[in-house]
Parts: structure tokens; C-alpha cells; sequence
């Protein structure tokens, strides 16, 4: 009797929360509690507590959610636990359906689970093991699930002398009934992981994707469905296809699409090689090399197509693909988003070459050259638009000359492993080349037999031309990365047009500084600081490629270049580049830095948050259209 009221009294005075957990992981706090009872009887609480601070509010699914779609919002109790359940989960609120699935509203939900403390005969307390699983969505997207998350807690035990039927409040008979149920519930908790786990690893997309791998396959395909009246979304893509991959992982995950392409017979035809056959049926059929390509062929033969890429969170486009696939106007948008961000590299290549140690001291002498035209007479005018004409010609050239080897097969060309290969391999040299490890030049006859003195229109444009084949040692790797991003748009005129705007980034600058010779006055001297530009853009050119680099791996398996080694990379590279130009590291050439000025030091922030940022990436969080440069195998 003094055992039974010791262990009661034990009970009695443990704190309603005697033992506690915590998560924070996904935009989602978790805290979970024991609040014990007396009789052996306690009750798991679980605070669910998404990210207050989120842009956009956000909501977590119900604890009674099925299927494929979604996470559950749950706390469970594995077979190993020694606490043993007693009654039905339940939550604080109440649901609400969004794209008809119950989700809580916006903001937190705490869920009480009634369990059965474990019976010991020393009355110690123990380790016990509890499962968290959750997924945190706002109207735009959803943060990755955690699914199965193992957290223990430390639990009293009752007793065992003081155990009784009656002072635990069931008999023997009901006790036994509550155990086999929760038996049986373990057991499909276990059953549904299970599955869970497996309907995620063979089939990552929810969307039942038929796949095909010749035009006999994908002609079979077509006849088939236009007999049976179904209609067919045909998508061109492939893994080295970036707009591809991200449209596959964010606008096809929306459940709205999701649903919009269940009733359409979706077919994936992948047009990188080994495929080239696929990719010529593409062109000959569609007359077009667009990547993405979906194209919408009814079982009356009607056709319409999108290519356009847009974001998930974008209300407008997105309503207006889904009245593409429900049959609606298509939007044959070439590039779409993917020309703005290819200008923009090129742009920012151009003005990044204007800084390197082999063209930015060109800028005085070709200033001497347009002052002593100007003193012989000649229109200084003219003269500048010849030299920049030059300067363009050479660039343009080169564009030229890579459409008119590879012409309607660039498409093929992007997602070849050789070419991925090869592309990478001069980013490593172009790299190691501006890290100074060895020098890049011209052979000094082809320099001498382009150079010269000569005066006039003629003279300015071959000085222009001279300018362009000098500078090759710094104009490659950045000429070299917009002729790499055009190989990969698949698109014949984008090398033109990418090596027009490359080099009118450099020749414009010059073109001014030409008719206003005073202006050099104003810019900076030549120095040590050029040799930190190069090694910022050194480790930025080797960090490029690693991404050509993924599809080699994805192509020949080698399983060594994925996510995680690129993002580790990334975000050492980011690092490093942090404290280098805080003055911390210093290379041969550089220059001491005795003070970091708020121009080191605002970069050394940017550098390191974006090291930050893909460490984040590590650790789960996804990185929006950076995840589109890692494909789905």
C-alpha cells in the first residue's frame, strides 16, 4: 500500500509538462510537451508554429490528410515506444479546403495526442520515442515536408506494483483491446511510410508522366489516344534544359495543374542525346527547337502550344497556362523569361572584361590614338563609331562562326555530355588562367600582323579589331560563358545576338571615352586591384563549371558531381571570395589591404550571404531557380 500511494503521490507532483522537445525545421517551430495525468495517463501536446515572419502567410495540412498531395500534420508513436496510444488525435482547429484538400487556416495549430505512460517495476524514467510530420504551404508554394521526423523524449513510468486495472482506469479486457488497436495502428503507420517512401522514390512528380524513346513510341502514343478521343500534352525538354527543370519543379507541382493534367495524357519526350532522332522529330514536326515545348494536340487534331516560362507565384500567366491545358490560346513565347537573364549575362560579361589587367590599360592608349586623329584634322565622331564598329565586328564574328558550324543542331549540341564536357573543361582553364597559375596569349606574329598605326576610318575600325584579338587573354572566359549560355538556349540566333550585346557593352564605354578624351581624368589608375578582380572572377569561372559538369554525371553516372557537391562548392567559393576581399587572403600580386572601406565591405556581405544561402541549401531548403540547374534523373 505504500509503494501504490508513493507512486501516486509521485504523479501528483510531477509539473504538467515533465518532459519537452523542440523542431525547427522548414519555416515550421514545433513544440511538444507531456502533460501527465494521474492513473498513468498523460497526453503528447504539439504546437505547430509556422514561420510568423513569412512573406507569405502560411498554412499546414490537416492531420486526417490522404493521399499523395500534401503532407499530413502529425504526431505519432513508433513500434519501438514505450508509451502506447490510448485515444484519436486531435487538433485546436478546424480545417478548411484549399484546392479542395483540408488544410488549417494560416498560423498555428496544436494537436493533442492521449497516451498510456510504460509500466516499469523501478518506476524510472525513460527515453520515448515520438514521429513529427508536417508541411508548411502559403498560396504560392509550398517549404520541403518533414515526414517521419524522430524526436525522444524522457517520460516518467508508472510502477509496476502500482498498475492496477482499476487505478489505470481500464480493466484487463479493454486494456487489450486498446493495445491491439494500437498495434494494428503501428503496424499501417509503418505500412503507409512505407508506401510514402515509395511512391516518392518512383515517382518524385505526381503527375503519371509516359515516357518515350523513339518517334515510333511517341507516333504509337499519339494514334493511340486520337483513337481512344483522349488529348495529349507532348513536353519537349531534357536535363540540360534549365527553364525545363524549373518549370518541372515549380509550376508542375501546383496542385491546380496537377489536376488540370489529370485528365490529359501527359508524355515526356526528352530531346537531349542520346535522343538526337527525338530532337529531329521536334524540328521536323513542330518546326521549332524550343525548350520547353508543350504542345496540346486534341483528338481533333487541333494543336496549340506554350513555351513561355513564368514563375508559380505569377497569378496571371498561371491562370492562363491552365486555360491552355484545359484547351485554351497557347503562348509560343522562343526564349521567354530566359532572354531577359541571358542579355543581362552578357551585359554584365562585357563590363566585367572592361576591368581585367589586359584591357583596362588599353583605354589611355587608345584615348592617345583618337587625340592625335582629332589633332590631324579627322572627326572624332566617325572615328569612334568605326573603332567601336571593330571592336563588334570581332565578337560578332565569332557568333557567326558557331552558328554556322552547329546551326539547327545547337539544340542537340546543349545537352551532349562532350559538350557539357569540353564547355567546362575551358571554364577550368579560363579559370585557373585568372587565379594566375599559368597565361593565356596570342601568338605574338598573329598580335604584330594586326596591329599598326594606321589613320582614318580604315585605321580606327582594324584598331577596333586589334583591340578584341590583344584582349583575348581576359575576353575569353567571358566571351567564352555567353557563347556557352547560347549553345545551351538551342536557338540558332542567340550566339548572334548574345556577342552583339557582349561586345557593344565594351565598345560603348570606349566609343565615349573617344569623343571625350577629358574624361580620362576621372577613372581610376591601373593597379593591384585588377589582379582581385581577376580572382573573384576566377573562382566564379570555376565555380560555372560544375554545372556543366551535372549533366556529364547525370549522363554517364558517374554519382560523384550532384547537388551536394555543387552547393558545397558554391558555398565555399562564396566564402572565400568574402574574406579575399576583406584583405584576410592574399595572392601573389595582390596589393596589402590595411582597411576594408564600405565598398569591401558591402561585397564581402553580398559574398557571404550567398555562401550562407547555399548552405541553407544543404540543410533542405530549396533555392528556387538554382534547384532548376540540377535536374530530375
Amino acid at each position: 500500500m505504500t509503494m501504490r500511494l508513493l507512486a501516486l503521490l509521485m504523479i501528483l507532483l510531477s509539473p504538467l509538462s515533465s518532459a519537452e522537445g523542440t523542431l525547427t525545421r522548414a519555416s515550421v517551430s514545433v513544440v511538444v510537451r507531456l502533460e501527465v495525468a494521474a492513473d498513468g495517463m498523460a497526453t503528447l501536446v504539439g504546437r505547430f508554429t509556422p514561420d510568423p515572419t513569412s512573406k507569405d502567410p502560411l498554412h499546414l495540412y490537416s492531420k486526417d490528410l490522404e493521399g499523395t498531395v500534401g503532407v499530413a500534420t502529425r504526431i505519432e508513436l513508433p513500434a519501438h515506444s514505450p508509451l502506447r496510444v490510448r485515444g484519436p488525435l486531435t487538433a485546436d482547429v478546424e480545417t478548411v479546403l484549399l484546392d479542395d484538400l483540408p488544410v488549417y487556416p494560416n498560423g498555428p495549430v496544436t494537436l493533442r495526442l492521449p497516451v498510456l505512460l510504460p509500466v516499469r517495476a523501478d518506476g524510472a524514467e525513460v527515453p520515448a520515442a515520438i514521429t513529427i510530420s508536417y508541411m508548411a504551404c502559403s498560396a504560392k508554394f509550398c517549404k520541403q515536408p518533414v515526414q517521419g521526423y524522430e524526436m525522444t523524449l524522457t517520460v516518467p513510468s508508472v510502477l509496476a506494483e502500482s498498475a492496477s486495472t482499476t487505478e489505470r482506469g481500464v480493466d484487463e479486457g479493454a486494456l487489450r483491446q486498446l493495445l491491439d488497436r494500437q498495434a494494428k495502428g503501428q503496424a499501417e503507420v509503418v505500412r503507409r511510410i512505407v508506401r510514402e517512401e515509395l511512391d516518392a522514390r518512383l515517382a518524385p512528380n505526381p503527375i503519371a508522366w509516359r515516357t518515350v524513346a523513339t518517334v515510333a513510341e511517341v507516333e504509337s502514343v499519339l494514334a493511340a489516344e486520337r483513337a481512344a478521343g483522349r488529348v495529349v500534352l507532348l513536353d519537349f525538354t531534357g536535363p540540360s534544359c534549365v527553364n525545363c527543370q524549373l518549370m518541372e519543379k515549380t509550376v508542375f507541382r501546383l496542385p491546380a495543374v496537377i489536376r488540370a493534367l489529370g485528365g490529359l495524357t501527359a508524355v515526356k519526350v526528352n530531346t537531349d542525346p542520346p535522343f538526337q532522332v527525338l530532337a529531329d522529330w521536334q524540328q521536323m514536326r513542330f518546326q521549332s527547337q524550343n525548350r520547353p515545348l508543350y504542345v496540346r494536340l486534341a483528338a481533333d487534331g487541333t494543336e496549340t502550344r506554350w513555351s513561355e516560362v513564368f514563375a508559380p507565384d505569377a497569378a496571371e500567366p498561371r491562370d492562363r497556362f491552365l486555360a491552355f491545358l484545359a484547351g485554351g490560346a497557347g503562348a509560343d513565347a522562343g526564349l521567354g523569361a530566359g532572354l531577359g537573364q541571358f542579355l543581362l549575362l552578357a551585359v554584365l560579361g562585357g563590363l566585367f572584361t572592361l576591368l581585367m589587367p589586359c584591357t583596362y590599360p588599353m583605354i589611355p592608349f587608345t584615348v592617345n590614338f583618337f587625340a592625335k586623329q582629332a589633332a590631324a584634322g579627322h572627326r572624332l565622331a566617325p572615328l569612334a563609331t568605326f573603332y567601336a564598329l571593330g571592336i563588334v565586328a570581332c565578337f560578332v564574328g565569332l557568333g557567326v562562326l558557331i552558328t554556322g558550324v552547329f546551326g539547327a543542331s545547337l539544340s542537340s549540341l546543349a545537352g551532349h555530355p562532350v559538350t557539357n564536357l569540353l564547355i567546362a573543361l575551358l571554364f577550368v582553364v579560363f579559370g585557373l588562367s585568372l587565379l594566375g597559375l599559368f597565361l593565356l596569349r596570342l601568338p605574338s606574329g598573329l598580335e604584330n600582323a594586326l596591329g599598326g598605326g594606321r589613320a582614318g576610318y580604315l585605321g580606327a575600325l582594324v584598331m577596333g579589331l586589334t583591340f578584341a584579338v590583344t584582349a583575348f587573354t581576359c575576353t575569353a572566359p567571358f566571351a567564352g560563358t555567353v557563347l556557352a549560355q547560347a549553345v545551351a538556349t538551342g536557338v540558332w540566333w542567340t550566339a548572334v545576338l548574345g556577342m552583339t550585346v557582349y561586345a557593344l557593352a565594351i565598345a560603348v564605354p570606349f566609343f565615349f571615352l573617344a569623343l571625350s578624351p577629358g574624361m580620362l581624368k576621372r577613372l581610376p589608375k591601373a593597379g593591384g586591384w585588377m589582379n582581385e578582380v581577376k580572382v573573384v572572377g576566377g573562382v566564379i569561372e570555376l565555380a560555372a563549371a560544375l554545372k556543366f559538369l551535372v549533366i556529364c554525371d547525370l549522363a554517364w553516372q558517374w554519382g560523384v558531381v550532384d547537388r551536394t557537391l555543387v552547393l558545397a562548392a558554391w558555398a565555399a567559393g562564396a566564402g572565400f571570395i568574402a574574406i579575399y576581399v576583406l584583405g584576410l587572403v592574399r595572392l601573389p600580386g595582390d596589393e596589402r589591404v590595411d582597411g576594408a572601406g564600405a565598398g569591401r565591405v558591402l561585397l564581402a556581405l553580398g559574398f557571404a550571404t550567398m555562401a550562407l544561402w547555399f548552405a541553407a541549401g544543404l540543410a533542405g531548403t530549396g533555392l528556387g531557380f538554382v534547384e532548376s540547374l540540377f535536374p530530375v534523373s
